[in-house]
Order: structure tokens, then sequence, then C-alpha cells
């Protein structure tokens, strides 16, 4: 199957293109960082096994309302869930004005008559200012390849925890250099949350998912449970619920 190059551009902050392979469509920086993935067909498939592991706290069936998108990239999961799910409000901050034009002209986020908004800006000024909580906020923003420092320093993590509604999870996609830096990271996320907090990696990948929830990270659904709700969103959860590690509050 030969893939194409849809769409280049280059500006002084990075690299962009756009392939088209079969029934994908992908949005890369700079050559290397598959940043989004789409069915271009099928809106409610979510081709990157990444986008489906950081939707892994659908597992334990949450409320799901509201939900935040701290960097929209392409709008894949903003796509998907407005297309499984289309009574869910949904927030997709994006800092880069090109990456939100792109994702309307060329991934097909949702449309304004839908009940999902692409907003630009910078994601710790819109958890601020808002008037809004959230169900599920999912924060996966990178610079420079790794997660920037204030993502998960006290004052970002407490507007997130203070955004989130009683029964809300952050989902945070935690790319560090050293491992010093992602015990860090994970005690100052343990001791707001409290509850306890649980992770989720992938061999192939360099990333940590760390699931933060206000009332803590429920028990893992029965395999039946597990298949079912699977089945219902399209994603597999019982082999993330294989990989899944609980931790417990700080001390």
């Amino acid at each position: 199957m030969t893939a194409r190059c849809i769409y280049r551009e280059e500006n002084a902050e990075s690299h962009l293109e756009i392939w088209d392979e079969g029934d994908h469509r992908s949005l890369w920086f700079d050559d290397v960082i598959l940043q989004s993935e789409i069915h271009v067909h099928d809106p409610a498939v979510l081709p990157n096994p990444v986008n489906r592991a950081m939707l892994a706290h659908l597992m334990f069936e949450p409320p799901l309302q509201s939900v935040l998108l701290a960097g929209c990239g392409g709008g894949a999961i903003a796509r998907w869930l407005n297309a499984r799910a289309p009574d869910i409000e949904g927030d997709a901050v994006e800092l880069s004005p090109t990456v939100a034009r792109l994702a309307r002209e060329y991934f097909d986020f949702p449309p304004p008559e839908s009940r999902w908004r692409l907003l630009v800006g910078d994601v710790r000024e819109h958890l601020v200012n808002c008037n809004r909580h959230y169900d599920f906020i999912l924060v996966d923003l990178e610079e420079n390849q790794i997660s920037p420092a204030w993502l998960t320093e006290e004052t970002f993590l407490r507007t997130c925890h203070e955004r989130l509604t009683e029964s809300g999870t952050l989902t945070l996609n935690l790319i560090t250099e050293h491992t010093s830096a992602s015990s860090a990271a994970l005690l100052r996320i343990r001791q707001i949350f409290g509850a306890g907090i649980a992770l989720l990696c992938d061999p192939g990948h360099d990333n940590l998912l760390v699931l933060a929830s206000r009332r803590g990270t429920p028990d893992v659904p029965e395999p039946a449970a597990l298949q079912m709700t699977g089945k219902r969103w399209g994603i597999d959860f019982t082999t993330l619920a294989g990989r899944m590690t609980r931790l417990g509050p700080a001390e």
C-alpha cells in the first residue's frame, strides 16, 4: 500500500506533514513524531494504539458528560468521541493556530454545530478562566519530545484537580528524560490527588500514562464486563487492564 504526502508546511517552530495511506490519515511533526491518526472513512474507529490507551479509564464506566483535551493535535480523540458519544460536551485547547486549522481542514474535527469547541490558546489560562468542570481531562502535550516541566508542577495539577467533577479523572501523557523526573512527578500527583493513581505503559513507547481520579482508581472490572465495555467503545480494555499498575496515596 503506497503512502502519499498530501500536505507539508515548515515554520519557525516545526516541520508538519500529513500523510494518507489506505484508510488512514496521519499528522507528523519533524518527520519523526506521529501526532494524530484517523480512519478517514469511519470516525468511530481510533487507529492509534496510544490514543486508545489514553482512554483506558473508560473501562471503569465513569460519568462522561464533559471532556477537556489539553493539546488537540489533529483532533482524533475529539472526532472519535463525537462519533461514539455525541451527547458529550468537549473543549479541545490547542496552542498552535496552524495545528488547529489542520484539525478542521484535514482531520474532520467536529463541526461548530456539534457539542465540541476547538479553542486556540494556552490550556493553563483556559483552566483558570473557564467556568466549567470536566468529567475527564486529558493532557497530551510535549516540548522537544518531552512533557513540559509545568505540566507536573503543583500549580497546574491543583488547577486540574479543581476543574474536575467529583468523580472526574485526569489522564497525563508523561514523557520524561530520567527516571528520577518521573518519580518526582508521580509523587506530586499522588500528593495532590491523594486517593491513589494508576499507571499504564506500553513497551513500544517511551510515554507513561498516569490516571488520577478525585475518588481514586476503581478496581479493574471482571473480564466479562471489560469485554462488554470494550465492545461498546471499540477498545481492547482486557489488554489495557493487564498493563495497568495501581499506586496508593503518597505517605
